[in-house]
């Protein structure tokens, strides 16, 4: 059976984008072949990826589509024949268009059809119109044009391979014709190559020094990496896959950079080499990182790569320990008063003002959820933004936080203080200690405060623009409740809060009822995107109980409600006391205060009663997953008192006692959610 070699090749792609594009393009070429049933029960791709090339291979394909029997409907039985019987010209001209004598069209249901007996095409045939479509719906961060193609791409597109059985695919993207040629190393080996099966690609790549298979490259950095460091290198799994989709023939290389930069903190020597350089950073046995650091190259001069490492990694350094000096002259308290010229948003203040919010929002979730921190929350909440105005940030802008709380340390700040300063902008799920925990709590104080001030001024997310990522800031809250069960209390009351620390300090914001409706649908979506398994009516049916409950429990409800919806008589039955009240009370009609006993008409009033506050009895202090056993016991009484009596009575004192007694039922349903909002099918 045939086989499907495409290959992609371009300039250097952007090495986040590399993966993600060969995925995307191994599935539209699959779906192609699906829909052309070209596709055998044993088709299936191969994906190979670098920087300058996207290889998806396809084995087991037919050699041609099936053959295809199409009816096609034609003009209406009255426009087909003349009044002596004879076809018109509508029936002629349908009939030449389907490829078929007027005497073949069949007559049924008001219209003439046409069997028209379609060949199927050849498989190169139907891929040279698919391809093309395939590697223009590729989708990036970023795109860009190039000469004078008006296709959108990451990067310029040189030169695609596309073979079917070792037989060119006709086709072109823009100005780039499909051949039967690849191309090795950029530098190295950049002359083209015939190619006549995958095999022989790869073959031909890896003599041409390009390792196309990213598990490959992706063994070769850490083997080497581990064989050359002496120590131990920092082979963290997102530096490593970057420089695999860096580098086509990645080799490493050790360099040093100079041993009086060392007393640097550790977060400026890890980030300057990691994140600015891609380089590896290496420790000693005792944990402490030496002078020496690992690079991966794409091949070319050892020696003049590594000099040339070495002399950027030291001028950075060198810039770096300018900042360091020049800040450590003066106390951090000196940079918190600096943040007062610093503006957090135009209309919401400067970032002193925020250090003040974000103090006493800290202090109050602490003390809210009884963690014994609150004065470390306070402390760090107050200097958590301090660093904004240092030199060093302002070099290495990625740092926020983490020198902060190096300057902290060094004047002998709390260390549980400094680590909840280092880690508050992206802070662990789980707390391990209390470092931990007081980055959570700042970092949720963080997130209110932002909440609260850019709803508060207007700043609403709208679609997919969501400039002072709001919806992170949501996120980000709803997580840390769910991950850390002792963060206790709502985070809506904390937005509230945010907003009155706001005004406290004659910054205006919107009503507070604004601020909530803005909020409540931010939160909603947030819940739809983090938890696509739970069903949304289960989800809505959690929510409209209180979605301003922390979101552990909110969570648990929905899973509740998602676990009981397949039990339809249970569901139908909880909500009929939901409906009734909830109908009631849109249409004003009268509710008692109290269940009166006495004004019971019927026994099935007494068994419903005796059922409910036996149920109310044996839910109090229960766990939401516990309550489920409990309200089934209630639904033998609910069908047995609305088989029995009339709720809506003409008498408005019995009426409204039977509605009091549903709405006591209905309170216990409530507990775990809105079962009114849960979908039965064909109801």
């Amino acid at each position: 059976m045939p086989s499907l070699l495409l290959e992609v090749g371009c300039e250097e792609l952007p090495a986040h984008s590399v993966a993600r594009a060969a995925e995307e393009l191994a599935e539209a070429v699959m779906r192609a072949i699906q829909e052309r049933s070209l596709a055998e029960d044993s088709s299936q791709a191969e994906i190979y990826a670098t920087p300058r090339r996207l290889i998806v291979s396809v084995s087991g394909l037919r050699e041609a589509q099936p053959d295809q029997s199409v009816e096609r409907r034609g003009p209406s039985e009255s426009a087909c024949f003349g009044p002596d019987g004879a076809p018109t010209k509508a029936l002629e001209g349908f009939c030449k268009s389907a490829g078929i004598l007027p005497e073949q069209a069949q007559i049924r249901d008001g219209y003439a059809w046409a069997i028209v007996e379609m060949r199927g095409k050849r498989a190169a045939e139907a891929l040279s119109e698919d391809l093309p479509n395939a590697i223009r719906s590729l989708t990036f961060d970023k795109t860009m044009r190039w000469g004078e193609s008006r296709m959108r791409f990451a990067r310029p597109i040189r030169w695609i391979l596309a073979i079917l059985d070792g037989e060119i695919i006709p086709f072109a993207v823009e100005t780039v014709q499909a051949s039967n040629t690849s191309r090795g190393h950029r530098f190295h080996f950049p002359d083209a190559f015939e190619v006549s099966s995958l095999e022989q690609l790869l073959s031909e790549l890896r003599s041409r020094m390009v390792e196309p298979d990213a598990n490959a490259r992706r063994a070769r950095i850490v083997e080497s990496a581990e064989r050359l460091a002496g120590g131990r290198a920092l082979l963290t799994d997102a530096l490593v896959e970057e420089n695999v989709y860096l580098t086509e023939w990645p080799v490493a290389i050790v360099g040093t950079f100079k041993e009086e930069y060392r007393r640097l903190p550790r977060p400026v020597l890890i980030t300057a080499m990691a994140k600015h350089e891609r380089f590896f950073p290496i420790e000693d046995e005792q944990g402490n990182l030496t002078n020496r650091f690992i690079s991966v190259t794409n091949g070319g001069d050892e020696e003049e790569i590594r000099q040339g490492n070495e002399w950027v990694l030291n001028a950075r350094f060198n810039d770096a320990m300018f900042f360091f000096d020049e800040d450590r002259r003066k106390p951090l308290s000196y940079f918190l008063e600096q943040t007062s010229r610093i503006v957090f948003q135009e209309k919401l203040g400067t970032i002193r003002q925020r250090a003040d919010r974000l103090s006493a929002l800290a202090k109050a979730i602490a003390d809210e959820s009884q963690l014994g921190i609150a004065d470390l929350c306070e402390r760090a909440g107050f200097l958590c933004k301090a660093d904004l105005s240092t030199g060093l940030v302002s070099e290495l802008p990625s740092l926020q936080g983490q020198i902060g709380a190096e300057y902290a340390r060094i004047e002998g700040e709390d260390e549980r203080i400094c680590r909840g300063v280092a880690q508050h902008y992206d802070a662990p799920r789980e707390p391990a200690n209390e470092g931990d925990q007081i980055a959570i709590v700042l970092m949720c104080a963080d997130a209110a405060d932002r909440i609260a001030g850019y709803l508060g001024i207007g700043e609403k997310p709208t679609g997919s623009r969501d400039p002072f990522a709001l919806r992170k800031a949501a996120t980000q809250l709803i997580e840390a409740q769910i991950g850390w069960e002792s963060l206790k209390g709502s985070f809506v009351e904390w937005v509230q809060r945010s907003a009155n620390l706001y005004e406290s300090q004659s910054i205006a914001l919107s009503s507070r009822d604004s601020i909530e409706t803005d909020f409540c649908e931010i939160v909603t979506g947030r819940y739809e995107a983090m938890f696509p398994d739970i069903s949304y009516d289960a989800r809505e049916a959690a929510l409209a109980t209180s979605w301003k409950d922390p979101a552990r429990t909110i969570l648990q409800r929905a899973r509740i409600l998602q676990s009981i919806s397949p039990d339809v008589p249970f569901v139908r039955t909880a909500k009929r006391p939901i409906n009734i009240v909830s109908a009631a009370e849109k249409k004003e009609i009268g509710i008692a205060s109290a269940v009166e006993p006495e004004l019971f008409e019927h026994p099935s009033e007494s068994d419903l009663l005796g059922a409910v506050e036996r149920a109310e009895s044996l839910t109090e202090g229960r766990q939401l997953d516990e309550l489920v056993d409990v309200l089934r016991s209630l639904a033998s009484p609910i069908d047995a008192f609305f088989d029995a009596v009339m709720v809506m009575a003409e008498n408005e004192t019995i009426r409204a006692n039977r509605l009091a007694l549903l709405k006591r039922a209905s309170s216990l349903f409530l507990r775990i959610g809105d079962f009114s909002k849960i979908v039965i099918e064909g109801e």
